[in-house]
């Protein structure tokens, strides 16, 4: 791994892999909900469509004639603490790659015209999402376990946000996020680190770094929500949310581990006890949420209204055993094998490695390896996982949510109790 400043402000991250003839490379922009003001609510989401749109020097379809020329890929997404801009080509067409992408972040066009054409895509991407219970179910979550915080507001933002976001609003916005000390590059596979830095060093025009961007404030499970939404759907997508933990806390590698025993993966507690011994649901898992100063857990599950009573019931007894007596030595050798896997078999992906590079500095200011990780997972203890269960499931702090036939989910939550 080497890191170096390419120009000031602006880091470039790179891994290189020798194993492989193709390269990913990612911009990582401190652009998300968590620096959103109400009234921009989804402007960095916003903002990753439209530097899709063109720049000065080409338009929306030259930029996917580029990577479609070279058989490559390029795509982005936004979180709520960042938005990241990436592609894949073969190590050949590396530079190609460094060339369209420097142009898109640094000289988008956001014509007016664009934007005003653009809202309705995403608009429509608001719908699709609200037609998908088993989706918009996590959303309101985040509301619940996070509200009037901007961690618990929609990436896409909402119909009223969208329509006063114009051309000039995400000028001003890109201005302030898009430039150096906001920007971490990172780059992984058949490459070398010297000449993709230089290639980086003579395209890249960007202001220099501003004021810091204030951080997120530490403040989660307020109060217990309870969220609802009624829709004509067969299933009941129900999520309950508890405390978690914030990226750079040590007790993520336990938190992990619990989350794995309890609810990821068919041998789970969760997927055992409800589908595959009583046949409620067709899905049912648990998740982590971890933001740089703060996280939630989440339990999700699709099933008939009227056999939420058992299931809230057989979750009650799972969280009163696993906080009572704990986890068995099975269950956390057969967890602790399947983290380390997972980690493993990732690192074969040039994404993986690059996404790696990226988050870390950009959210944490590091980057660690995975043997690190590796050694921190096995030092877990079967005691680590009874505390912060302990710490986490605590009835008082639950936050829910629902869509589907909810009418009787608030007096199924009275008498779910461990």
């Amino acid at each position: 791994m080497q890191i170096s400043e390419i120009i000031p402000g602006i880091i470039l991250a790179s891994k290189q892999l020798a194993h492989v003839r193709s390269v990913s490379l990612g911009f990582w922009i401190r652009s998300g909900v968590a620096y959103e003001k109400a009234e921009l609510l989804g402007a960095s989401h916003f903002l990753e469509h439209m530097l899709f749109k063109g720049t000065d020097r080409r338009s929306a379809r030259d930029i996917s004639e580029s990577f479609d020329n070279i058989g490559g890929e390029i795509n982005a997404y936004t979180a709520k603490e960042y938005t990241c801009f990436y592609c894949k080509v073969v190590d050949q067409h590396l530079e190609t790659a460094v060339d369209v992408l420097s142009d898109m972040i640094c000289h988008p066009r956001l014509d007016g015209a664009d934007v005003d054409k653009e809202r309705n895509v995403v608009l429509e991407e608001i719908r699709m999402y609200e037609d998908s219970p088993d989706e918009y179910v996590h959303d309101l979550l985040a509301v619940a376990v996070l509200p009037d915080h901007p961690l618990g507001r929609p990436i896409l933002g909402t119909r009223n946000s969208l329509a006063s976001i114009d051309a000039g609003a995400l000028r001003s916005f890109y201005q302030q996020h898009y430039r150096a000390g906001n920007i971490i590059i990172a780059a992984a596979g058949s490459l070398e680190h010297e000449r993709l830095a230089t290639w980086l060093a003579d395209r890249l025009y960007l202001p220099a770094a501003g004021p810091q961007l204030a951080p997120v404030e530490n403040s989660c499970f307020s109060a217990p929500r309870c969220l609802l939404v009624e829709k004509p759907t067969e299933q009941l997508h129900l999520t309950l949310g508890f405390s978690g933990l914030a990226l750079g806390d040590e007790q993520v590698y336990a938190w992990n581990l619990l989350n794995n025993i309890m609810g990821s993966g068919m041998s789970s507690r969760l997927f055992q006890r409800l589908r595959e011994e009583h046949a409620l649901v067709y899905n049912a898992y648990t998740y982590t949420a971890s933001f740089q100063q703060t996280g939630y857990t989440a339990f999700y599950l699709g099933l008939a209204p009227h056999n939420l009573p058992l299931a809230l019931d057989l979750i009650a007894q799972e969280l009163v055993d696993v906080c009572r007596q704990g986890v068995t030595e099975d269950e956390l050798r057969r967890a602790k094998e399947q983290v380390k896997g997972a980690l493993i078999m990732g690192m074969e992906s040039t994404a993986n490695h690059m996404g790696r590079l990226g988050r870390g500095l950009l959210l944490l200011s590091r980057v660690q390896e995975v043997e690190d990780v590796i050694r921190k997972v096995e030092a877990v203890t079967i005691a680590d996982i009874a505390n912060l269960a302990n710490v986490i499931y605590k009835r008082d702090k639950m936050a829910t949510a629902a869509v589907g036939q909810v009418e009787t989910v608030p007096q199924v939550l009275e008498n779910f109790t461990w």
